[in-house]
């Protein structure tokens, strides 16, 4: 059964408040009347400053089951939420508090400090401390589809066949850098 994810921007990233089940028509219609109100964001591409509420449909594997969101500016949201989405006023004041988007953000970016830590363990091959490494290595990629982009490569058929060719020190390390991105994927998924 979809998904109806709820989330918040906050510095450059999306923090994920509130998701619910809902039957894929009652999801596609909720986004279809959100996506028609004069106040919905339509603009495609357009960065939206902190606070600003997105609202998707995902199937279970997290995937975006429509390519418009629907998008409001945080003004704007509390209505846009109770009248489209079913959400009651305490449900929303809950989700899109300062508190509780503050505290979201922060477990997200211990989750990921310590994914990045524990990369930087098995990689460590610089004088570069592992922030400043991750930090080059990311540019402006986001850290989810750097994760997805290493778990896809590790995952090959050929790059399999490679590893089986080296050491078994760098075999190993192969290893625990996929079970790594596993881990992250996962903690960041339960958040």
């Amino acid at each position: 059964m979809p998904l109806l994810v709820i989330q918040v921007a906050v510095s450059g990233e999306l923090i994920e408040v509130f998701e619910k089940s809902v039957d894929s028509l009652t999801g596609l219609r909720m986004l279809a009347l959100a996506n028609e109100d004069e106040r919905a964001v339509m603009q495609p591409g357009i960065e939206l400053g902190d606070g600003a509420v997105w609202i998707d449909l995902v199937d279970e594997h997290g995937e975006t089951l429509l390519e418009k969101v629907a998008c409001f500016h945080r003004a704007d949201a509390d209505d846009a939420l109770m009248l489209y989405f079913d959400m009651t006023p305490s449900v929303v004041r809950d989700c899109l508090s300062r508190a509780n988007v503050s505290l979201l953000h922060a477990r997200r970016k211990a989750a990921t400090d310590a994914y990045l830590r524990k990369v930087g363990r098995l990689t460590e091959c610089s004088t570069l401390n592992p922030r400043q490494r991750n930090q080059q290595r990311l540019g402006m990629a986001s850290l989810m589809d750097l994760v997805t982009e290493l778990q896809r490569r590790l995952g090959e058929q050929d790059t399999q066949l490679a590893l089986n060719e080296l050491p078994a020190s760098v075999c190993a390390a192969a290893t625990q850098l996929a079970d790594a991105a596993h881990s992250y994927v996962t903690a960041v998924q339960q958040l």
